[in-house]
């Protein structure tokens, strides 16, 4: 089954980060939001939102959606 969530990456660099879920998933995009930012509406089953701090570290567990 595929991967769905990256609770391990939470405390990492963004782009370490994405590299982590860009080789466990090469199906789908990565999209960086800075905490408070908006996200985008509705689910979509082939992107995975990292949400940073100011400082670009990982701040909640990546998910498919």
């Amino acid at each position: 089954m595929a991967k769905t969530s990256w609770p391990e990456v939470v405390g990492w660099p963004e782009l370490n980060a994405a590299d982590q879920i860009n080789m466990d998933r090469p199906d789908v995009s990565v999209g960086f939001y800075m905490q408070g930012s908006p996200l985008p509406p509705g689910y979509d089953p082939t992107r995975v939102l990292i949400i940073v701090d100011a400082s670009g570290v990982v701040i909640k567990t990546p998910v498919v959606g």
